[in-house]
């Protein structure tokens, strides 16, 4: 039996920054992996274990792909992968967790995908995203074993998915002996994920690789840009999951490609009044590149624009090709496909394009007004921001869902200084700003009047079940990013 001793220890410490109680449970949470290795893939002399957080996204929600900033910190909730390179090209995964069988599947390009919604597909993307950027050379690609455990809970919005990716590139340029710069990583991967079939943006891939301990991340984005923002003492940020699942892969991923398509649509309408308006050329192709300090224009200025090329109300495909003097075929082309290179289909109500774009501009302000409040210790003003956030989140950009309106009121009536869903919405988890001292009472009274209370009574909703009252409510500690170490550096 392998052991953690000092060194192992304080390399751990690093990564957590927790207390010495939190610090034994993660050992023996590696110890325990690292058997579970040996007896599946024995043999092997020389591993690796690669460790990708999840993140909470503390504000900024929607706004990365549309070019504006977000600010999350990595949790010390992740991924930890033990690993051992192949001679071959094969890629064998085992999972601690029964419900996602063994997969294996060859390191070629390019890497076929496995039926939707697959765990593997997260493996393939990372692996397909290498191959593709040419960091490894197909024709000679070195597989890995791995087995994976993870404590991130899934479909939640805290970026299971994301960081499943990460540990897996992680893995497999381990495996190839491949460094990659982190924020040249981050990019790709954020790219790479496409293959799953979302259209997000780059935030998760980015805490995930560039996180910090104690801090929480300012990340912008197109060029890549991240600013760590130290958090206050005396708050503490808690998850509360909702119970309602928010898989990118199901029935939601049409309602989250629709607001990426609503956003673009948005920057296609206010880019032309701009060019009418300016006479200059604007080549904007995301609604960040449409900002007032962009654009050198006062803020009011630039919101009167929006109006005129928007407008408030829904607008239908045809509408928005008239406006734009095009035909709907080449608006429809060039705005709303996907990725895999289908068309979203019209919605019937027609695109609510001024409310998608009214949430990403003051969300953006948001960020930054929420990364001054931390770096000025107010807490006041980071749970007022987080309370507005939530409001627009619901009501311009249609995320919320009656359980997360339930979790977030209860929330706030037990001292949530802010509360608002985090992630994609439609489910998921909803992020607290709680003062330090009263996280246990928060923990307590949500858990009475929400788990024990919203839950049981609501009968008819489709709650996931839990074992560990533990994984749907938690503190969040902010944690270092990913990273890949030997074997013996982890494990004595």
């Amino acid at each position: 039996m392998h052991s953690l001793q000092h060194g192992p220890l304080e390399v751990l410490r690093g990564i957590y920054s927790c207390s010495s109680g939190e610090l034994s449970s993660h050992r023996a949470r590696y110890e325990r992996l690292y058997r579970l290795f040996s007896t599946r893939f024995p043999g092997y002399g020389s591993h690796f274990i690669v460790r990708a957080p999840g993140r909470v996204n503390l504000i900024g929600e929607h706004t990365d792909y549309n070019g504006y900033p977000v600010l999350p910190m990595a949790i010390d909730r992740d991924f930890v992968f033990i690993i051992a390179a192949r001679s071959d090209s094969s890629v064998e995964l085992q999972n601690e967790n029964p419900l996602f069988g063994q997969r294996t599947f060859a390191a070629g390009f390019p890497v076929a995908p496995s039926q939707q919604g697959d765990w593997a597909n997260y493996v393939k993307a990372a692996v397909h995203g290498v191959l593709e950027a040419g960091l490894v050379d197909p024709k000679n690609a070195a597989g890995f074993q791995a087995f994976v455990g993870g404590t991130i809970p899934e479909s939640a919005g805290l970026s299971s998915s994301s960081a499943l990716v990460v540990a897996s590139a992680l893995a497999f340029l381990e495996a190839n002996k491949t460094k990659v710069d982190r924020k040249v990583l981050a990019d790709l991967l954020a790219r790479a994920e496409r293959y799953v079939g979302s259209e997000g943006g780059g935030m998760d891939q980015a805490v995930s690789l560039l996180a910090e301990p104690g801090k929480a991340l300012r990340i912008d984005f197109f060029p890549l840009r991240t600013e760590a923002v130290r958090l206050p003492e005396e708050i503490t940020f808690v998850v509360c999951n909702s119970l309602i699942r928010a898989p990118k892969s199901e029935t939601v991923r049409y309602a989250y490609n629709r607001r990426v398509i609503e956003c673009r649509l948005a920057t296609a309408l206010l880019s032309n009044v701009v060019v009418k308006r300016t006479g200059k050329i604007n080549a904007a192709t995301r609604l960040a590149d449409l900002s007032a300090r962009r654009l050198g224009m006062a803020p009011g200025v630039l919101k009167e624009m929006a109006l005129e090329g928007i407008g408030e109300l829904p607008l239908s495909l045809k509408q928005i090709a008239h406006r734009l003097g095009e035909t709907v075929e080449k608006v429809e082309r060039e705005n709303c496909t996907l990725r895999d290179g289908t068309l979203l289909k019209e919605p019937s109500e027609g695109f609510r394009v001024w409310n998608r774009y009214h949430h990403v501009v003051t969300e953006a302000e948001r960020v930054n007004l929420a990364a001054k409040a931390l770096q000025d210790g107010d807490v006041a003003e980071i749970g007022t921001l987080m309370n507005h956030s939530h409001a627009s989140c619901r009501d311009d950009y249609e995320i919320s869902c009656p359980e997360l309106e339930a979790l977030v009121s209860i929330a706030r009536d037990h001292g949530a200084l802010g509360a608002r869903l985090t992630g994609a919405g439609f489910g998921g988890c909803t992020v607290n700003a709680v003062s330090s001292e009263s996280v246990e009472q928060f923990v307590r009274s949500v858990t009475a009047d929400y788990y024990q209370g919203y839950v049981k009574e609501e009968k008819g909703r489709e709650f996931i079940d839990y074992h560990n009252l533990r994984d749907v409510i938690f503190p969040c500690r902010a944690t270092t990013g990913a990273g890949a170490w030997p074997a013996e550096q982890l494990i004595g």
